[in-house]
């Protein structure tokens, strides 16, 4: 499967792992926001697409990311705009905590889709 960042901040062994990560991230229960930051104006390179863990996400998901360290309430966060422009091109997800699972739900192969789901149980 395809890696993602220039560092392989998100990776994923198969098809199977991508889409279990994709039902964690549209879940909407708070576990997760996803941003744009304007680094930019704070002194670094450019803006950045951020994945934000507010809770100890599960060995499920954290094997296939990089995580660094968060700030405030923020417990971890991904880095990686190659992963977070395909799912928001391809997939339907938005910036925010909230996202619109019958959008997200639509692109989803009917052969992932028990993959997606497990991945909101998580």
């Amino acid at each position: 499967m395809k890696n993602y960042g220039q560092n392989n901040q998100v990776r994923f062994a198969d098809e199977h792992e991508y889409y279990r990560f994709l039902g964690y991230l549209a879940k909407s229960d708070g576990s997760t926001k996803i941003v744009y930051e304007h680094n930019e104006l704070q002194g670094a390179w450019a803006s950045e697409n951020r994945i934000q863990f507010f809770v100890d996400p599960p060995m499920q998901i954290i094997s296939n990311v990089s995580l660094t360290a968060g700030v405030g309430n923020i417990k971890y966060r991904v880095n990686c705009n190659d992963f977070l422009q395909e799912i928001i091109n391809l997939h339907g997800f938005m910036n925010g905590k909230n996202q619109n699972l019958s959008i997200i739900r639509k692109t989803i192969p009917p052969a992932y889709i028990q993959d997606f789901n497990n991945g909101l149980n998580l």
